[in-house]
């Protein structure tokens, strides 16, 4: 063998190593520290690898709207699901928008313009703020809507989910146009924790989004929002437009996702795992079959 071919040789093997050492970074998927969250996060996890045969890795958890943000602008995540009702306020730090069609082509325009994020088609549910009362206080006070809550005069003692007391479309917008007349402060409490609090008459008054488990309640009545305050909180993925171009076939997969999920779904899956004893990874797999996204 001339002396040429015999050094070449070894070469050509240590650079096929060298080429198989590198690992191939995996599409992340992240999500924000919620049970729906790492529900909605999961069911796009799972539908990317078993539609497109790749490995996904799972970031879950990871916080509130803008430490998941920051971990998706920043490359640490390349998708994770996202309200328009936070989205619109936090991140764009634009005026509340009741309208759907105009919220959503702002959403698309400003996260591509601003974020290199492409923001997909919504996800099917809407899950905005809902106001409750007891049936039984519905009917002594004569309420069907939230104009009525005026009529208790000694006041209301609401209760409201973690989440919502400080975002813009929660408490302080439903306040600022009704007017609502409180005994006590605010109680800030996990969905989980109502029906006690209602049960041990700690409040009288609950708002929440659409999807929390307090809606399983028989005994609740929910008012109309009659001067349509409340925006509309539809969800979509999140991707990086990065991600986009490096993964071939990941925008066309999660697009098949969008318009799948009701509310009634998204709600009994929130049920499904409010309790920690099913894992999400079957609560995921069974949305996808009935679906019928998977077989």
């Amino acid at each position: 063998m001339p002396n040429g071919c015999k050094l070449a040789l070894p070469l050509c093997l240590l650079g096929l190593l060298g080429a198989c050492s590198k690992t191939e970074r995996l599409l992340v998927v992240g999500s924000k520290a919620s049970i729906e969250q790492v529900f909605l996060a999961e069911v796009a996890a799972g539908h990317l690898e078993r539609k497109l045969g790749i490995k996904v890795a799972r970031k879950y958890n990871w916080g509130e709207t803008i430490a998941v943000h920051t971990g998706l602008v920043g490359g640490e995540i390349d998708l994770y699901p996202e309200y328009g009702c936070i989205a619109l306020p936090v991140m764009l730090r634009a005026q509340m928008d009741t309208d759907r069609n105009s919220m959503l082509e702002r959403l698309r325009d400003e996260y591509l313009s601003r974020f290199r994020a492409v923001w997909l088609d919504p996800l099917g549910f809407d899950g905005r703020c809902q106001v409750a009362v007891r049936r039984s206080d519905a009917a002594k006070f004569k309420m069907t809507k939230m104009s009525d809550l005026a009529r208790r005069k000694d006041g209301w003692r609401i209760g409201v989910t973690r989440e919502f007391r400080a975002r813009k479309d929660g408490f302080p917008l439903l306040d600022a146009k009704y007017h609502i007349t409180l005994r006590t402060p605010p109680a800030a409490m996990e969905p989980a924790m109502f029906p006690r609090a209602l049960t041990e008459d700690t409040i009288d008054l609950i708002l929440a989004g659409a999807t929390d488990i307090v809606w399983a309640n028989d005994d609740l009545r929910i008012l109309e929002d009659d001067a349509r305050v409340l925006p509309p909180c539809e969800v979509s993925f999140v991707l990086r437009s990065d991600a986009d171009q490096a993964y071939p076939g990941v925008r066309r997969t999660l697009a098949e996702l969008s318009g799948k999920f009701t509310l009634e779904a998204v709600r009994a899956a929130n049920i499904k795992l409010s309790d920690g004893r099913v894992a999400v990874e079957s609560v995921a797999e069974g949305f996808l079959r009935e679906a019928g996204l998977l077989r």
